[in-house]
């Protein structure tokens, strides 16, 4: 019974963190085509001479990037503020069921 209680919560993990790469595509997808200024602060414009439009990834910075997202003054439309509360929402999801399943599980609780 334990084993299915960990296999459970290995999916939940999983599938959080399956949402949370979800919301942040969508979200870079949402910027680029609605706030293009943004994005090009928010971006390499030729990360390793390559142009955006023939990199498999996206290519922001993320020392830009990350304080952005967790920033809580927007100048910009209500669909960045949900966004961004959905993302960090998720995010805590992740890490709440990180500290819930694998730092359980090594401490032994």
């Amino acid at each position: 019974m334990e084993a299915l209680f960990s296999l459970l919560g290995l999916l939940v993990f999983f599938a959080i963190g399956a949402f949370s790469i979800y919301l942040l595509i969508d979200f870079i997808e949402y910027l680029k085509k609605y706030h293009s200024k943004r994005w090009k602060q928010l971006s390499f414009e030729r990360l390793f001479g390559i142009s955006q439009q023939d990199f498999f990834f996206y290519q922001f910075h993320p020392l830009k990037f990350i304080p952005y997202l967790f920033n809580k003054v927007d100048a910009e439309d209500a669909t960045v503020a949900v966004y961004k509360k959905r993302i960090l929402l998720s995010l805590l999801g992740v890490m709440t069921m990180f500290v819930m399943f694998f730092l359980g599980s090594y401490i032994g609780v």
